[in-house]
């Protein structure tokens, strides 16, 4: 993964397997290599005069010359990190820049008791897979997600778009369901369609701005069972009630996907390409 900044040289974050050691050697002009943990988790820190929020403003050979670097860290999941979860001390969680669709997750002018401390949270993180997560209007806009069904109906949606009248039931009330990895969709659910070739399956988007709770972050959570919607999932209307209540869509990882409530809150990109073997 890389981030490109313009303040106002061109940098670029550079994630490497490295271990859990830091270097001190710089590496692609000025360039030091990510620290990586298990479970996807990388910290990456940076410091120079132009381009960083670091202290001094000096141009050093290694990171250790340098009283406080800015960072940069990506987790195992949809989106950016956020800091608030990721069970940092509210002091350090404070030096992040405030989230925004698409972007990383970077702290500045970080101490390096800042640093160890997220080198902390991440090492906790690793054995907590909801730590980090963020809000899922942040986590999940412009992700691709995948709907497996039958060849008739995914034409159907294709053509026409998604009929939430055709949508069935399921964990989390009338929703149309969609898995966040193509082989998930076609294996629980386009391979139980009832097509002699096994189904298909159909890509689509989520838009900028749609309203989806990420049930991995205790904020979303919450307001599930605060808006009542926890309690009316078996009612005939639900993804009618929770569009009125504010939410498009439910994620929540024990089924690998989400209930999409708001059919405007999708964009279908067309079907996906089956290249199984066998297949005509």
């Amino acid at each position: 993964m890389f981030w490109i900044m313009h303040d106002p040289r061109v940098f670029l974050w550079a994630t490497r397997n490295q271990g859990l050691n830091m270097s001190t050697k710089r590496i692609d002009d000025r360039l030091f290599p990510a620290i990586t943990w298990d479970h996807g988790w990388s910290l990456s820190l940076q410091a120079d005069r132009a381009g960083y929020q670091c202290s001094p403003a000096e141009h050093f050979a290694t990171l250790e010359e340098y009283t406080s670097v800015e960072a940069v860290i990506y987790g195992p999941f949809q989106g950016s990190v956020d800091p608030f979860t990721l069970g940092l001390p509210e002091a350090v969680a404070n030096k992040f820049v405030p989230l925004e669709v698409s972007s990383p997750s970077i702290g500045c002018k970080l101490t390096w008791d800042d640093v160890e401390a997220i080198k902390q949270a991440i090492l906790q993180a690793s054995l907590n897979p909801n730590m980090g997560v963020p809000r899922g209007v942040i986590g999940w806009a412009m992700a691709d997600v995948y709907h497996g069904t039958s060849a008739e109906a995914a034409d159907d949606i294709v053509e026409n778009g998604i009929d939430m009248h055709k949508s069935g039931g399921g964990y989390f009330g009338q929703g149309f369901y969609v898995a966040e990895e193509e082989a998930l969709a076609r294996s629980n659910y386009a391979d139980f369609s009832g097509d002699e070739d096994g189904g298909v399956v159909v890509k689509l988007e989520i838009k900028d701005g749609a309203r989806i709770l990420d049930m991995r972050n205790a904020v979303d959570a919450d307001f599930w069972v605060r808006s009542g919607l926890a309690n009316a999932i078996g009612s005939r209307d639900f993804a009618a009630r929770a569009v009125k209540a504010g939410v498009d869509g439910v994620y929540d990882r024990s089924f690998g996907g989400l209930a999409i409530y708001n059919p405007d809150a999708v964009e279908c990109l067309g079907l996906v390409p089956d290249n199984r073997p066998g297949l005509k």
